[in-house]
Formats: structure tokens, sequence, C-alpha cells
């Protein structure tokens, strides 16, 4: 499943959603450093402080193990660019839908309707919403204007060959030898999906870059472009 993010610039982006297996096993992941951590923490605690000098039973429970598991979603999320242990195990990530970074504040909200979401009902009401919502989002996610996507995308075998050139071929943008792999790749992809919004903004936006006007529709324009470019990119020029 895909999620189209329209960007700052007005450009239409693909994103693969990460699923709920994929989310599911994350959080296996993050409980499983939970578990190591409470096995740290008590295991400092049997031999530094057997008898209860330095910490109290209390202290340990609150300061040393609930505080620190409760906002470690939060704190990953923020400062490893939203993603926690798991996350980057499964390599997804959360991001807005924009496609921006995720602030402090939508981080903040996903944390705190992760009670709902996933601790008071055992995560049903994540799955349910997710399963539903059809962007992969949960209550945090809808409330925060965030999505968790997956990192490394599919690459499809069309994406990345390069059809054999007409030897007789002759370009006829100039500019197209600027472009990069990327660029392309991303022109295959706009071609692919068969979208005629997104490839009339594909169009636009590479006719900016070649600094050209074309009269030819979206569709050939585009693959005009990717012929000029195989036909540069395999030049001896």
């Amino acid at each position: 499943m895909s999620l189209q993010i329209e960007t700052a610039q007005n450009v239409g982006v693909d994103y693969e959603i990460a699923s709920i297996g994929e989310r599911i096993l994350a959080q296996i992941v993050d409980y499983a450093v939970y578990f190591g951590w409470i096995l740290t923490v008590a295991g400092i605690k049997i031999i530094f402080d057997p008898n209860n000098r330095l910490f109290s039973e209390t202290w340990l429970i609150t300061g040393g193990i609930f505080l620190p598991i409760m906002l470690c979603p939060l704190l990953c999320e923020y400062y490893l660019d939203g993603q926690t242990v798991g996350k980057m195990a499964l390599k997804i990530k959360v991001i807005r839908l924009d496609g921006s970074k995720a602030t402090l504040s939508s981080y903040l909200l996903r944390w705190l309707l992760a009670v709902i979401d996933v601790s008071i009902f055992s995560g049903m009401i994540a799955i349910l919403t997710i399963a539903i919502n059809g962007k992969g989002q949960r209550l945090g996610d809808i409330a925060a204007g965030t999505a968790v996507i997956k990192t490394q995308s599919t690459i499809k075998l069309e994406h990345i060959l390069t059809p054999e050139q007409d030897s007789t071929y002759q370009p006829k943008y100039p500019g197209a030898a600027r472009l990069s792999d990327k660029d392309i790749r991303t022109i295959r992809k706009v071609l692919a999906s068969n979208n005629e919004i997104l490839i009339e903004k594909t169009m636009h936006k590479t006719e900016a870059l070649l600094e050209v006007n074309s009269l030819d529709t979206g569709q050939v324009f585009l693959q005009t472009v990717i012929n000029d470019y195989n036909f540069y990119a395999n030049s001896d020029v």
C-alpha cells in the first residue's frame, strides 16, 4: 500500500506505508529493549545496593524503570528522526503528511494518544484504525498529521533498467543531460502510475529544470526526457 504526499513544492510523492505487521514487530523489538533495561537496572541494584541503602524500591520502580520506559518512545522518535529502536530495525519511520520531518508537538500527540491506541486496549484500537483509515494511521497519527512509512521503498525492475537506444536517435532536450539517475527513476515511476495529475505536475517541474516549454503531452514529454537522458548517458561525449 502506498501513500501519496503533497510536498511544499506541490509535487506528489509516493511513499510505501508501513504494514500493520511491521509496526507490531517494531513494537515487539521496543518491548525487548524495555525488558533488557529492566534486567539491567535490577542487576545493578542487586550488585551495588542489595540492602536498599542507596535506593528505595519506590525510586527503583519509578525513577529507574517506569519513567525511562515511558519516555523512551517520545525521546527516541524526536532525536532519532521519527524512529525508535524497533522502527530502525524494521526500517520504518514517522513523517508528517506533507513529507517534512515531524515536530516535537507531533511526536508528543502520538505519544499521548498511544495510551488509548496501544496501552489501554492492548493495541486493538491502533490495529483497527490503521486497517480502516487507509493511510496507515492510528489515532495518534491522525491527530498529529503523521504517518508511518518504509524508509526503503521497493524498486521494481522497470525503474532501473535502461532500454537499448536507437543508434539514429536525435535528442530533443539537451538539458536532460543534467538530470540524475534518481530524477529519471522518479519520472519512470510517475509514468508507471498513470496518474494524469501527477504526470502533469512532474512535467511542469521538469520543464522548469530543463528551461524549456514543451507543446507535447505530459506522457510524451517525460518519455522523451528519459530517452534524451539515456542518449547522453550512453554517449562518449
